[in-house]
């Protein structure tokens, strides 16, 4: 059986002092992404604009960690 690697991170965006949301995802080496979005705090998390750019910014990243992945990927020969 050949395993999928991955990688996995998971970020918390943070206003003030109160953890607004987190960001959670895993990038495998076939480029396949999956990613979790979290709102704990959906008061603070839409009145802020720094929450909106943070997540923006981590989605980036997973879809960055994403072609990583698939640029180094080799299809295994049947």
């Amino acid at each position: 059986m050949k395993k999928n690697k991955q990688s996995q991170e998971a970020t918390d965006i943070i206003i003030g002092d109160k953890i607004v949301a987190n960001l959670s995802f895993n990038a495998y080496e076939t480029g396949a992404l999956d990613a979790q979005l979290t709102i704990n705090n959906p008061q603070d998390f839409h009145n802020s604009e720094e929450a909106k750019n943070d997540l923006n910014e981590l989605i980036s990243e997973a879809i960055d960690a994403s072609k990583d992945k698939l640029a180094t990927y080799e299809v295994p020969e049947k």
